[in-house]
């Protein structure tokens, strides 16, 4: 009783404090939020926040390669869909030609570059279609008398299938379709691809958008990708070219646009809310006024601290802050209102309120911010960066909507009241019929506890099984509007490109490379990849990896001009008498390695087909010595939005790799790729959920025994709190929802949330035994008054986060059912479940019991 004594206290004191000091704390907050806003305004983020787990190998050698490597030229890719079904005509080829044209003689020509194509023999002038080599071809074949645009579509179709019959050009069954099929009038195909290649550090220094603005880095490359798609499309007449996975980053900037917006109609329908349960246009306008405060203060603090730019951070938090932190405002004026309408001045009522629901809204304050921070133990900085925010964000609001709100509210009610007497009518009676009903409904279902209970733990056993079962995915559909060129580009990649193609997958080799043993076994590993289920394939069925340093050792071996100038510069010659494909000697090899990593593949004496900075993008090597040589073998892995298939894959190139073990001059090698990296975000996703689940649960119950001071009344309330998080993931796995990046923190969250509600009404209920009521009439009274108010709270957050669901993104209109279900869960655990535990764990009082009308009274 002493502890319980001692919090009376301290609650009582600050009641008192914010009575008598309500102007100091009203000016204070104000300044604070004036000051807020400076960074709010000037120091806008950026950058993006990581989603990769930080620590990770597969991570850290991703990086290993960016950093080592070097990205001389910057390539996109655009898939042609033709409007008639069938690109392989005259007037589309002819129209895709005539772009590419417009392309090359636009202001982006300066930046595009010429590069030669191991797999045709060509040189591709900045954009290489089927069209191209068509219009070349047939030129070729005709001495000049034709080309593309002089052809008919019987000639057109003669020549693609004589060029896709051509071993030699084999390459060129990978600029169609794979439902490309070949009739009695030659070969139809729905769609073609076009490769666009730029000068990366030209795109990334000097390229000013057709909007007027520069940008720099990867914003430069998007823009730039997305206004050659706009030259590529022309005036769309025969097909529609779309970039394939060019502009993520803008794409997500453009879809969080809304965000902004959706913020507002989240303030305005709270807003709504606020002005239907209280009735009064005051404290609506108080409220929403605090809200904007709450957005001052998270934005400006979240500036100030350097947290990079997310959607998590831009969109999540901000709205998940306003309707988490309306609750504080929402208990704080219902309690004030309850004192008011017992004849109370507005000054003693605030004093009166925060002293009686004090201890119940800083308990709350402090369980969601353990939730929100539990989420700081995630390895992925975006998921850090959220907690942070979010944590810093809770206690904001405690103090904004909790105690600035009240305060302002009492200010201008008092000046009301010392000029009339009276703040409103006297509503004692309509008070207490007001939350009657509810009272009375709490009280009737817990006296059925032997029914209620059993029927929670059968339901509570599937959501369990339900929960174990939901599936870990994230996808460019699951983030990304359905509509967006990002997303139907993947789709079409999917349907026409099969296992000719997919997401890009590195093997990473370092070493000394000049030992012949050494390249041997890299290319024993390559050849091994014919057994690889898992890789991309060629129109001829075979394994389609790139290694640059065997096409440099093709063109060198077989070609007598660039051999003789390596020759003569490294006074060595050059010979390949097993055929292997590879120089003969470590001195042959690393005469070749010392001329090309600074001149480059020479094609003649004014030509080059491997430029220097082309060759560094996928081999390295110091000519002094100092340091190892590294080289890149890049292939692609087709399916990879299954993750069994990405998991498989990486199975079947760790057994390719084992051909490198223990070969001399090979010190390291490695794997990674995009879909690696999302293997261990999942790993990273599941273990963050399940930490800081833990950790929430764990620091909530021991907040809850400590200020209690009873582990019966802590463990009562944390039942129902963990039944929302079980039956939240069963709802997952019926709905078909997937465990991601977003989904994995509701865990945490519905944690802190959900014991707000069993807070707040487990103290009114030990209030109300406290001043003698006995159990079921206590249980009457804190339905009828806490509850009521944690009604319009659960309404009001549910429709605060319903407002995410209309998201255009997937995954954030996901968080915003499921927090919406979290609220609807958790308001009904603390009305239904929590009075039914409380009716059958704890013993009547045997005090004198003074019972409560059940009707109303003046």
């Amino acid at each position: 009783m002493a502890n319980h004594k001692y919090g009376h206290r301290f609650f009582t004191w600050l009641g008192n404090f914010l009575e008598r000091r309500s102007t100091w704390i009203i000016v204070t907050v104000l300044l604070i939020t004036a000051l807020l806003v400076i960074p709010l305004l000037l120091m806008s983020p950026t950058e993006s926040a990581s989603e990769n787990p930080s620590g990770s190998e597969v991570v850290k050698l991703q990086d290993e390669i960016s950093d080592k490597f070097t990205q001389e030229i910057f390539y996109m890719g655009y898939i042609i869909q033709a409007r008639d079904g069938d690109m392989l005509t005259r007037d589309n080829l002819v129209e895709l030609f005539k772009n590419e044209q417009k392309l090359r003689e636009s202001d982006l020509g300066s930046f595009l570059e010429t590069r030669y194509n191991p797999d045709t023999g060509w040189t591709t002038q900045g954009a290489s279609s089927i069209a191209d080599h068509l219009n070349y071809g047939i030129s070729d074949h005709t001495g000049g008398a034709y080309d593309l645009s002089s052809a008919n579509d019987s000639m057109i179709k003669q020549a693609v299938g004589i060029m896709l019959d051509d071993p030699s050009l084999q390459g060129l069954g990978s600029g169609i379709s794979v439902k490309a099929e070949k009739g009695e009038d030659g070969w139809t195909s729905p769609v073609v691809f076009i490769t666009v290649i730029a000068n990366d550090e030209k795109v990334t220094d000097e390229y000013t958008a057709a909007d007027g603005e520069s940008y720099e880095g990867e914003l430069a490359r998007e823009h730039f990708a997305r206004d050659v798609q706009t030259i590529l499309n022309g005036g769309q007449d025969n097909y529609e070219a779309l970039g394939i996975a060019i502009d993520l980053d803008l794409e997500i900037q453009d879809e969080s646009s809304i965000a902004g917006m959706m913020i507002m109609v989240a303030m305005l329908l709270i807003a709504i809310l606020m002005l239907v349960i209280f009735r009064s246009f005051l404290i609506t306008l108080i409220t929403t006024l605090g809200l904007g405060m709450l957005i001052v203060w998270l934005k400006g603090f979240s500036n100030l601290a350097g947290l990079k730019s997310s959607m998590i951070l831009d969109l999540i938090v901000p709205i998940s802050i306003l309707v988490l932190g309306i609750e504080y405002a929402i208990q704080s004026l219902f309690r004030y209102r309850e004192e008011i309408e017992r004849g109370k001045s507005p000054d003693r009522a605030l004093r009166d309120s925060t002293s009686a629901v004090g201890a119940a809204i800083l308990l709350a304050a402090l369980t969601t911010t353990v939730a929100f921070a539990s989420n700081a133990s995630s390895n992925i900085e975006s998921v850090r960066q959220f907690s942070f925010a979010a944590s810093f964000a809770i206690l904001a609001a405690l103090i904004i909507l909790g105690l600035f709100v009240p305060a302002v509210v009492m200010r201008f009610q008092l000046r009301r009241y010392r000029l009339k007497g009276t703040v409103s009518k006297n509503r004692r009676g309509k008070a207490r019929e007001r939350g009657e009903w509810l009272g009375r409904l709490v009280v009737g279902v817990s006296r059925k506890w032997f029914i209620v209970l059993p029927v929670i733990l059968v339901i509570s056993g599937f959501a369990l099984a339900g929960w174990l079962n939901v599936e870990t995915r994230m996808d460019a559909k699951d983030a990304l509007d359905s509509g967006s060129d990002f997303v139907r580009s993947l789709d079409l990649i999917d349907l026409h490109v099969g296992e000719r193609g997919g997401e890009s997958a590195f093997i990473y080799i370092e070493g000394d490379l000049s030992r012949p043993e050494a390249v041997e076994a890299i290319k024993t590993m390559v050849g091994g990849f014919d057994d690889n289920e898992n890789i991309s394939r060629g129109i001829d069925g075979n394994p389609n990896p790139e290694v640059l340093l065997f096409d440099v050792f093709e063109v060198i071996l077989n070609e007598e001009y660039p051999r003789e100038v390596i020759e003569e510069a490294g006074g060595v010659s050059i010979t390949d008498d097993n055929g292997n494909g590879i120089p003969d000697t470590g001195r042959q090899l690393s005469a070749i390695y010392d001329y090309i990593v600074r001149n480059g593949v020479p094609e003649s004496a004014t030509g080059i087909k491997y430029s220097p900075r082309h060759i560094t993008s996928a081999f390295i090597h110091d000519p002094a010595g100092t340091e190892n040589d590294a080289v890149v073998v890049y292939a692609e892995v087709p399916g990879t939005r299954e993750q069994e298939i990405v998991k498989a894959s990486m199975l079947e190139f760790e057994e390719d790799m084992k051909t490198l073990e223990g070969i001399p001059g090979i010190v390291s090698f490695g794997l990674t790729g995009s879909g690696y990296i999302r293997v261990e975000q999942f790993d990273a996703i599941a273990r963050s959920m399940t930490l800081s689940l833990a950790i929430a649960a764990f620091a909530v119950l021991l907040l809850l025994i400590l200020i209690f001071r009873s582990l019966k009344y802590a463990f009562l309330a944390m039942i129902p709190v963990l039944l929302v998080a079980c039956w939240l993931y069963g709802f997952m796995y019926i709905a078909g929802y997937y465990l991601n990046m977003m989904t994995a923190t509701i865990a945490a969250i519905s944690i802190g949330v959900s014991i707000d509600f069993s807070i707040h009404f487990t103290e009114r209920f030990r209030e109300e035994q406290r001043n003698g009521l006995d159990k079921v009439s206590a249980l009457r009274e804190a339905g009828r008054t806490t509850g009521l108010g944690l009604l319009g709270t659960g309404v009001t957050t549910t429709l605060g986060f319903a407002v995410i669901a209309f998201a255009p993104m997937p995954m954030f209109a996901t968080y915003g059912v499921l927090t919406a279900m979290m609220i609807v869960l958790a308001v009904f655990m603390a009305l239904f479940v929590l009075p039914s535990l409380l009716q059958l764990f704890i013993k009547e009082d045997k005090k004198p019991v003074e019972a409560v009308p059940e009707g109303p009274s003046n």
